[in-house]
Formats: structure tokens, sequence, C-alpha cells
């Protein structure tokens, strides 16, 4: 009974640590070109990364991307 007990408080345990979709991060990057660039990840850093990335993608060369927003 107890290995029981125990497996099920590892499994509530487990299911608390894995990211939902709530918590998710969605961020855009903007250029002065009006390029653009979103992504969205569990992970701050690397959302901002890729949405950094993409804009970077569509933006013609010597100009500069900036996260306009993450939430």
């Amino acid at each position: 009974m107890k290995h029981i007990f125990y497996i099920c408080a590892f499994a509530i345990g487990m299911l608390a640590l894995v990211s939902s979709e709530a918590s998710a991060w969605a961020c855009r990057a903007e250029s002065s070109t009006g390029a653009y660039g979103w992504s969205r990840n569990y992970n701050m850093r690397a959302a901002r990364s890729r949405a950094l990335w993409e804009c970077a993608r569509r933006t013609p060369r010597n100009r500069t991307c900036y996260i306009v927003s993450c939430n």
C-alpha cells in the first residue's frame, strides 16, 4: 500500500513540474523597416531569441530588430 502512495505522490509531483500551455511565453520583435518576427515557447529566453531571429530573417542588413512585447 505504501508503494502505491509513493508512486501516486511522485506522479502528482511530476505533473506539477510540467509546463502547461498557460505558462508559455509569446514574444514579438519588430524593426524600423516594418519587418517582424514572433515566437512562442515555454522558456522566455528561447521565445525572445526565436522572435529576434525570425525578425532578422526579414530585415535588410544594417537594421536592428527589437523585442516589442513578451507575455
